[in-house]
Formats: structure tokens, C-alpha cells, sequence
């Protein structure tokens, strides 16, 4: 199973936006996991903003403080 970042792009705006590489059983397991009988790239990138969201308050970022 594999989801691998392709390319990240930044826009103007300061938002950035992640495009990812998913193999067939990564898109199998996500399908049984959340009860789904066809893909929803909608469903998709809502759980993957929360999944990389998630991962990044458990790390406990601070803000960088300019001297």
C-alpha cells in the first residue's frame, strides 16, 4: 500500500497545494474503510487534510521567532 507526495505547489496566496501518487490497494483500503463502494476524491482530500493535520499537531510546532 503506498501514497507517495508528488509535487507540492505554493500559491500566492501563501496556501500550498499537495498532489499525491496512490497505488490501487491504498485506494481498496481506504474504500472499505470508509464505507465506500466507488472512490471519492472528495472524501479523499478531506481525510488526508485531516490526517496531515493531525500529524502536524502532534508535533508541536512553534512559531519561528524572527531576531
Amino acid at each position: 500500500m503506498e501514497i507517495k507526495v508528488a509535487d507540492i505547489v505554493e500559491l500566492e496566496n501563501g496556501e500550498s497545494v499537495v498532489m499525491v501518487d496512490i497505488d490501487d490497494e491504498f485506494k481498496e483500503w481506504f474504500k472499505a474503510t470508509q464505507g465506500l463502494k466507488r472512490w471519492s476524491q472528495k472524501r479523499f482530500e478531506k481525510w488526508f487534510v485531516e490526517a496531515m493535520s493531525q500529524g502536524l499537531d502532534r508535533l508541536n510546532l512553534q512559531p519561528v521567532k524572527e531576531e
